[in-house]
């Protein structure tokens, strides 16, 4: 894995700020009352564009008459994020896009470093930040490739028996209970800069000829993975996907979608298969949905023999999702079960 020292330079008025929403008119209007209090991005600031997905709760009303310098674009259907996010990379004059969802918040002078980062180093195609919950305690915020792997084995096991190569915590949760091994690819110090398979698309910087090299996000995926799918073909073009853990930005974790959190589990697996089915061969994708099929079937049946444990609340959450994962499966997969159902309307 590759190491970069978080060396940074000036820039000018470069970046593009592109934020996909629906329905988060709250959650929107903070967000942007933190871009225009962050005195330090502005020498940088082009622009701030936000893609509406067909908000029904007055989104586009509140930013008209409080953020008049917003760029607003509103989609006459919900397109889903990959195919919104192509929308306004195609808007953007920027170098940089700054891909943000309507969930985060901005910390004065943290953008600033990113985008003096990626003007220093031209062998970066995205980065990305520490996401941080709004007590600064740290989420997860880069990610291993899905494979059959990680769904044989659970992924905290992983994390256990290979911290180095599999944990994707950051470094200063891990630094302590670092164990040198022939499968590291991380480096221990935390204030360095290094390469990672995907980032969290919550807050993400791209080059905008990157992008455009790629034809942009893939639109097939409605929602989730579409960022881990262009990593991975960024990566096979050369470019560098790197995590800064020194930059740091809020992200309000789910709130986006935590109102149909059912829904949205579903969608997940919906582009959870086709991920693998266009990366993969037709023999390990069969492979894959049939150990996750096993799951869905094997959980709730554990769970129901340990009847007791259904008293707690986010227990009987975690069993209804399963059996609505289960009915998924038998229903044959269908692409209109999870977010998508309520796309136009």
């Amino acid at each position: 894995m590759n190491v970069t020292e978080c060396r940074t330079s000036n820039a000018g008025q470069n970046l593009s700020i592109v934020i996909i929403t629906r329905n988060t008119k709250e959650l929107l209007r903070n967000l942007l009352k933190s871009i225009e209090a962050d005195k330090l991005l502005r020498p940088f600031l082009k622009e701030v564009i936000i893609v509406d997905n067909y908000s029904t709760d007055g989104s586009n009303t509140m930013v008209g008459s409080e953020f008049p310098w917003v760029f607003l674009v509103k989609n006459d259907y919900n397109r889903g994020f990959a195919a919104a996010a192509n929308v306004g990379i195609a808007r953007a004059e920027g170098s940089y896009i700054f891909l943000l969802n309507s969930d985060t918040l901005l910390i004065e002078g943290e953008v600033a470093k990113m985008v003096q980062f990626m003007e220093e180093n031209r062998d970066v195609g995205i980065c990305g930040p520490q996401l941080v919950h709004e007590d600064m305690k740290q989420q997860r915020s880069y990610a291993n490739i899905p494979s059959l792997l990680f769904e044989i084995v659970p992924r905290s096991l992983m994390e256990i028996l290979f911290p180095a190569r599999h944990s994707t915590k950051s470094l200063q949760e891990d630094s302590a209970s670092h164990i040198p091994s022939p499968f590291a690819h991380r480096p221990a110090p935390a204030q360095q800069c290094f390469d990672v398979p995907s980032l969290i698309g919550a807050a993400i910087i791209l080059r905008k000829k990157l992008l455009t090299d790629l034809g942009g996000f893939d639109e097939r995926f409605f929602f989730f993975l579409e960022e881990t799918d262009l990593c991975i073909r960024a990566r096979e073009i050369g470019a560098r996907v790197v995590f800064l853990p020194h930059v740091r930005v809020i992200h309000l974790q789910g709130r986006t979608v935590r109102k149909q959190w059912i829904k949205g589990r579903i969608q997940y697996n919906i582009s959870l298969y086709k991920f693998i089915r266009k990366h993969h061969t037709i023999f390990y994708y069969r492979m894959f949905q049939g150990v996750r099929a096993m799951k869905s079937f094997v959980v709730p049946l554990v769970l129901t023999v340990l009847f007791p444990v259904l008293l707690h609340r986010r227990t009987r959450r975690t069993y209804t999702y399963y059996m609505k994962l289960l009915l998924w499966h038998l229903r044959g997969c269908p692409d209109n079960a999870g977010l998508l159902i309520s796309s136009r309307g």
